[in-house]
């Protein structure tokens, strides 16, 4: 009877060792990783200048900061290349007549933020 006991008891301590930390930790205990807080801003994007086929936007830029920026047109679900300047500024030019996105983010480093869309409409 003793070597039933423990069999028995074997079988449970690596399961309690397995089960032990969901009673560890308390409740709302995550061991994820935690998130990583973006340290690179969106652009402050407005719209400087507009004509009949082109728009000019400026933003405050910061030391080592680069900007990508590029349109999307929903006319022609056109989508142009993506820019990457150093610039504060920036202007789309011989735009045909349409609704358009345009997309924003800051390049720090490795990092990139998050996207700033600007609604416009070329006439």
């Amino acid at each position: 009877m003793k070597n039933a006991i423990k069999k028995g008891w074997h079988g449970i301590l690596p399961m309690l060792f397995f089960l032990s930390p969901l009673f560890l930790h308390p409740p709302g205990y995550s061991a994820a990783l935690p998130l990583q807080v973006l340290t690179c801003p969106p652009p402050d994007v407005v719209v400087t200048d507009k004509t009949s086929d082109s728009v000019t936007f400026s933003w405050s830029t910061f030391s080592g900061a680069t900007y990508k920026a590029w349109y999307y047109r929903s006319e022609d679900s056109f989508t142009s290349s993506e820019v990457t300047t150093g610039s504060s500024s920036i202007t789309f030019s011989d735009l045909p007549p349409g609704t358009y996105d345009f997309y924003f983010a800051t390049v720090c480093g490795e990092e990139v933020s998050s996207y700033i869309v600007v609604d416009d409409l070329i006439m």
